[in-house]
């Protein structure tokens, strides 16, 4: 019998049962639309979940759905935001338009949660600075960022400190950005800020320098386990391309 058809066979059958069992209707649309990765989603978070544990087949069932609907949790956020406009609704509600790398919706509403005593709320800068980086908007990430120092001055943070850099770099004031990128590859995980700073180095014509930090990438890398290279592999491979250029 053709796969397709076997394929058919099964959609056709769990879908019965997600109608004849009154579950989630979303998972119909799953099934249809993901043939084979979505019965199999289905059978392990509705059918298996005693032998995943609860919290993963909540896991694998929610995103699956995300895959099929990724507008659902944001429809839902902005329910609750009208039912009851809270400082941390307003905060669910950006870090849904981030997720779904609509920025500048999300910068609008960090800026409209950061007010009152929450104005100086560290979760809240660094969301709305994450928001403003997403959109191109380096002047108000420094803005942000340097808010943010002022008034947590014990605040540290490696990923704030790469939005400062990149901040710093994109608006043309390299000096600086190489300062910070400097710092900031003593300490920072992943490979984003070692990247970053060979390629600024590179422009700026120091070649050699450049060439041996894209070759500490590779050679970390080949060192790394296969989870921490697919993490990286946007860095790893322009570290690659540049230094055998």
């Amino acid at each position: 019998m053709p796969f397709i058809l076997i394929s058919l066979l099964l959609q056709v059958t769990v879908v019965i049962h997600i109608i004849r069992t009154g579950r989630d209707r979303i998972w119909i649309y799953v099934v249809v639309l993901l043939p084979m990765a979505g019965i199999m989603a289905y059978l392990v978070a509705e059918l298996l979940p005693e032998m995943l544990g609860s919290r993963t087949a909540r896991n694998l069932k929610r995103d699956a759905i995300k895959k099929v609907d990724p507008g659902r949790d944001l429809r839902a956020r902005l329910d609750a935001l009208e039912g009851a406009d809270t400082v941390d609704n307003r905060r669910y509600v950006a870090e849904e338009y981030l997720r779904l790398r609509q920025f500048d919706d999300a910068l609008k509403m960090y800026r409209s949660a950061l007010s009152g005593i929450h104005g100086d709320d560290t979760a809240l800068l660094m969301g709305a600075a994450r928001a403003a980086d997403g959109a191109g908007r380096a002047v108000e990430v420094l803005e942000l960022l340097d808010h943010l120092r002022t008034t947590n001055p014990s605040f540290q943070s490696a990923e704030a400190h790469l939005l400062y850099a990149k901040a710093l770099e994109s608006l043309g004031r390299e000096d600086e950005a190489l300062t910070e990128y400097a710092t900031l590859v003593t300490y920072a995980p992943g490979e984003e800020a070692r990247c970053r700073y060979a390629l600024l180095m590179q422009r700026q014509g120091s070649d050699i320098a450049a060439k041996a930090l894209f070759g500490e990438i590779i050679a970390r890398s080949n060192r790394a386990d296969s989870r921490y290279r697919a993490a990286e592999k946007e860095w790893i491979d322009i570290a690659k391309r540049q230094g055998t250029a």
